[in-house]
């Protein structure tokens, strides 16, 4: 959320969120190679990065998509009168939440079960 706040002082929040996503997706993988699957040695890393983002990109799907449904189905009018805050100005960065809970949990099964699962020696 960070870097799409940072990168929305510059362009439309829907190109920095795009741009957000490989930044996040791409330090995603670092940390988790390195600390959740403690993998570093592995495998070859532009190979385990590059599934890690398809990875991303199936999670990115339900992210979005919820992102956009929260953003186009009047919702922020509803939650005018619950948060105590300028919801047109915050509206699009706490639409992104529940997105983002759900695009985790997603990429969190993908990378466990294919991106960091250890090959079996046979």
């Amino acid at each position: 959320m960070i870097a799409t706040y940072t990168l929305s002082r510059f362009v439309a929040v829907e190109l920095a969120r795009a741009i957000a996503f490989w930044i996040a997706a791409s330090s995603n993988w670092w940390f988790n190679r390195h600390f959740t699957f403690d993998q570093a040695l592995s495998r070859p890393s532009v190979q385990q990065w590059l599934q890690f983002l398809s990875a991303s990109c199936v999670g990115f799907l339900p992210n979005w998509g919820c992102y956009w449904l929260l953003m186009n189905t009047g919702l922020e009018q509803a939650t005018t009168s619950l948060i105590p805050i300028d919801s047109a100005m915050w509206w699009p960065y706490l639409a992104m939440v529940p997105g983002i809970v759900l695009g985790m949990g997603v990429n969190f099964i993908l990378s466990d079960r294919w991106v960091f699962r250890l090959a079996v020696m046979r």
